[in-house]
């Protein structure tokens, strides 16, 4: 076979349908536009998102409501009924818990919520824990570990230059001239 030989299979293509050619070709009088009315006018079609002077649904959405915190941190919840699951005095934390499926990622913090009972004596590490849920551990035993606040992304000015540059700036200006200068820099001679 040769590529001017190469043709779809049979019925996978259609003939145009020609419309407005006579009621016998099946498609004559209105030619499947209906009767009269702004669609079926030569050239004109509404705009987009048109629904007939009625309100468009995007009108109706509800609009800037509220506003996105950009400093809220979102928990990973795990309840001390999950926690049951360990063996006793075994060290729980986020990359175990991830292991065993119980976490989805180790990108974000986690949280333990009371939801349940503990019967074991564990050290469960996690970065924050809810008040009943600290009092259950401890009652059973065991013992919380709070590691640290993940980091925030401070909010950076674009049109502000870091203090480092700064800092860097006041001392090289504070630096004598002459002494531990590279030949040639801040020593006037220009070269």
């Amino acid at each position: 076979m040769q590529a001017h030989q190469l043709k779809p299979p049979p019925g996978a293509r259609h003939a145009r349908k020609r419309v407005g050619r006579g009621n016998a070709a099946g498609q004559g009088t209105f030619a499947g536009r209906g009767l009269k009315g702004q669609k079926a006018r030569a050239g004109n079609k509404p705009r987009r998102f048109f629904e007939g002077g009625q309100t468009r649904l995007f009108k109706k959405l509800p609009f800037r409501r509220g506003f996105t915190n950009p400093f809220r941190v979102e928990y990973q919840a795990v309840n001390l009924i999950v926690l049951e699951r360990f063996d006793k005095d075994s060290e729980v934390t986020p990359q175990l818990l991830k292991e065993k499926g119980i976490l989805r990622s180790l990108r974000k913090p986690v949280k333990v919520l009371a939801a349940g009972d503990l019967t074991k004596k564990l050290t469960v590490h996690a970065h924050s824990f809810s008040i009943n849920a600290r009092e259950k551990i401890e009652a059973a035993g065991g013992t919380v570990v709070e590691l640290g606040e993940r980091k925030k992304k401070k909010p950076h000015d674009r049109g502000s230059v870091p203090n480092d540059k700064y800092e860097d700036a006041s001392q090289a200006s504070q630096a004598p001239a002459g002494e531990d200068a590279p030949e040639g820099e801040d020593d006037g001679s220009g070269g």
